[in-house]
């Protein structure tokens, strides 16, 4: 079974004030990729990976924006990376830096790959999620990208600048915007996403204050907090953010394509899913009739529109699934909800 990722709380909130800040409504992007609804994802420390890059690919969408990743990732704060920022802010050097930050990724999001090779003069800092079940990742590299050159111009000065910087996807008819957003050579359809940058940055001092041990505490936090995410993965979790993801992607939702996301048959994938006490059906229904509530509750979405984003080709079969769900119809459930009637 393939292992499926997930990304501190942390991460997820920055990410989402960077929409808002662009514009947009961060209450219907959460709402959509199921965020809005503590019934699919309540865990308070770490989220799925697949529903982070979703409201990416969801806001630029939305945004009628095609590079809205690189400059969210432009304005993130670094700061709500929480202790991996302060890991790498408390490094002696960029190479200490960039070691330990690579090391400990894994602890702010999982089946991701980062790296830093250095081969004769040159360095290589890359990144590229391993996860089959993040079906998009377009905005997720550009924001990525976009993080990690502004957090190495800001701590190395006003002298940095890369030597090339690489992406996974192809750039479509926006070369002419990632080259003017980047000022540096880029390359496209590369094996992972990287900044490639000269060696001898890697002497450069970084440090903010912070003395050995504050970094040596950092890490052993980070460590722990690692342990914590690998005892917390769970199938079902993963399969409400496939769900989710799916319908955000107008994508279908069948059994069969989660179980071959999922790295498995179908057959091995119902037998697990047995011994989680789900089934598919009810739990893709449940992921459904969640997003619809906060939909309603949330967002000025009209019910037809709710009603084709979550993937009914008929307005009366979505009322009558949600009836069936909540003894309430979608428009009484609204008024319910903004009257402060009904919990959500």
């Amino acid at each position: 079974m393939e292992t499926t990722g997930v990304i501190a709380s942390s991460a997820m909130d920055g990410m989402l004030a960077s929409i808002s800040l662009g514009g947009l409504d961060m209450k219907a992007v959460s709402a959509r990729v199921g965020l809005g609804s503590n019934a699919l994802f309540a865990d308070g420390e770490f989220m799925p990976l697949a529903a982070f890059t979703c409201a990416l690919e969801l806001a630029s969408e939305e945004k009628n924006d095609p590079l809205l990743g690189l400059k969210l990732g432009k304005e993130f704060e670094f700061q709500a990376l929480g202790s991996l920022s302060a890991l790498f802010l408390t490094a002696p050097t960029l190479k200490h830096g960039l070691t330990q930050f690579s090391r400990y990724f894994p602890a702010l999001q999982s089946n991701t790959r980062s790296t830093l090779v250095v081969e004769n003069d040159v360095a290589r800092f890359s990144y590229s999620i391993r996860d089959n079940t993040v079906r998009h990742k377009t905005q997720d590299a550009d924001f990525t990208e976009s993080v990690l050159n502004t957090m190495l111009t800001t701590t190395i000065g006003e002298d940095w600048k890369p030597s090339c910087i690489e992406f996974e996807h192809m750039p479509g008819d926006n070369l002419a915007l990632y080259r003017s957003h980047f000022a540096c050579p880029l390359a496209f359809g590369r094996r992972e996403n990287a900044i490639v940058f000269p060696k001898r940055f890697l002497d450069r001092p970084i440090g903010t204050g912070g003395d050995a041990q504050d970094h040596l505490r950092i890490a052993c936090e980070l460590s722990d907090l690692l342990y914590r995410r690998e005892k917390r993965l769970d199938l079902v979790t993963a399969l409400k953010a496939w769900i989710a993801a799916a319908l955000c992607q107008h994508a279908s939702i069948d059994i069969e394509d989660a179980a071959a996301d999922f790295g498995m048959s179908l057959r091995s994938f119902q037998r697990k899913l047995a011994e989680c006490g789900v089934n598919y059906a009810e739990l893709r229904n449940m992921v459904r009739m969640e997003i619809a509530k906060s939909l309603l509750a949330n967002t000025h979405l009209s019910i037809p529109v709710i009603s084709d984003q979550l993937g009914y080709s008929e307005l009366s079969a979505f009322a009558r699934r949600f009836r069936h769900f909540t003894e309430f119809t979608p428009a009484r459930f609204r008024e319910a909800t903004r009257n402060r009637d009904f919990p959500q």
